[in-house]
């Protein structure tokens, strides 16, 4: 009897359900070895809670063009050096603006304004500022990080 050559037969899958099961459980851990790989750091973690955290200094290295530079400090609001407004008196009133600042910031509302501010005032002035420049129709604004011995 003569033994012919058989053709190679290829399963195309099985019916039991361990091997259907098998398949996505290889994709979720190829997902989890790759996620695994790319958080994966030998640094230390970053406590931002701890009280010596603290953040970089940013420096910009482009030249800053001209503009005008509001000053918010304690006791004083100054544009570009000129006393605009007592800063205890724009918080007592009770005003989302403040019509000097307005009135001075609406004469060239197309240049760019630079506000700095003391870290120690309240918010709510930085909001009569901002709102007040908005007001003048400047649309160019940037809070400027400046030590406290520079205001």
């Amino acid at each position: 009897m003569r033994r012919g050559l058989r053709p190679l037969r290829v399963s195309t899958g099985s019916t039991d359900p361990l091997y259907a099961a098998l398949a996505p459980m290889v994709d979720v851990l190829t997902i989890l070895l790759v996620f695994l790989l790319r958080t994966w750091s030998t640094d230390p973690p970053v406590r931002p809670d701890d009280p010596s955290f603290q953040l970089p200094l940013s420096v910009e290295e482009a030249p800053v063009g001209v503009a005008r530079r509001l000053d918010l400090a304690e006791g004083e609001l100054s544009l570009n050096g000129a006393r605009i407004a007592s800063t205890k008196a724009s918080l007592e009133r009770d005003e989302a603006v403040i019509p000097e600042l307005v009135t001075a910031l609406a004469a060239d509302p197309d240049a760019p304004l630079h506000i700095r501010v003391d870290a120690d005032l309240p918010y709510a002035l930085l909001r009569q500022a901002l709102s007040s420049a908005q007001a003048a129709g400047v649309r160019d604004v940037t809070l400027v990080a400046a030590s406290r011995a520079g205001l």
